[in-house]
């Protein structure tokens, strides 16, 4: 529905003393996705074989690339929950989603050119985890527009 002139007092709070628990600073910025990737660069260095059995609990086993692909899809319904806020303006936190998605890309593409100190993330499992955040990336994206308009036109 096209907005009219009577809704002229749309409340929009982006305040973040208003919208995160005092005391947070910076970090309350910081994407999920970023401890994803220093999960990712330790777990690489600590298990030689990403594929190989971590836990085997009553015949089923979970390796370490399980683990952490689990790990990054429950990271990714929370950085979703986290933009869905209605009446508060998250697009801060959606761009630097969206950095940290661009630099996976980046990481992943440079990697893939046989740059040598960016190895580690020539691999199926970092591609998947890339996939993962583009994808939350753009679903936070069309939740926050969605919720700042539907704030907007309630107004």
């Amino acid at each position: 529905m096209a907005a009219d002139a009577h809704h002229v007092g749309a409340v929009i709070d982006s305040d973040s003393a208003h919208r995160r628990r005092p005391g947070g600073g910076v970090l309350v910025f910081v994407p999920g996705f970023v401890y994803i990737l220093i999960l990712f660069i330790i777990g690489r260095f600590a298990f030689p074989d990403p594929r190989a059995t971590l836990f085997d609990i009553s015949g089923y086993q979970l390796s370490w690339a399980e683990v952490l692909l689990l790990a990054a899809a429950i990271v990714a319904m929370a950085e979703q929950v986290k933009v869905a806020k209605p009446g508060i303006n998250n697009t801060t936190e959606v761009l630097l989603m969206g950095a940290t998605a661009i630099i996976q890309i980046v990481l992943f593409a440079l990697s893939a050119a046989k740059v040598p100190i960016l190895s580690i993330f020539n691999n199926t499992e970092f591609f998947l985890l890339t996939l993962i955040n583009l994808a939350q990336t753009a679903v936070a994206y069309q939740i926050n527009s969605a919720t700042l308009m539907r704030t907007i036109s309630s107004s």
